[in-house]
């Protein structure tokens, strides 16, 4: 089964959040971040104007992104 956009999208930003430890200290836990996760993840899709064809592709374009937040 392909994955959708939103699921790579999801996945990417789990992986980049917690590769920088922002998947700790969460005030409501994992579940928090998680939650924190999918919103941005949603946004990407719906305003990113991408087409992830693989999850790499998904990965880059988070990673571009978090670089953008200083």
């Amino acid at each position: 089964m392909a994955k959708t956009q939103m699921q790579y999208a999801n996945r990417a930003w789990r992986k980049e959040t917690k590769a920088l430890g922002w998947d700790r200290g969460w005030a409501g836990g994992k579940k928090e971040w998680k939650s924190f996760c999918r919103h941005y993840a949603q946004i990407t899709v719906e305003d990113g104007g991408q087409v992830f064809d693989s999850q790499d592709a998904a990965d880059e374009a988070v990673a571009e992104e978090l670089t953008y937040w200083d």
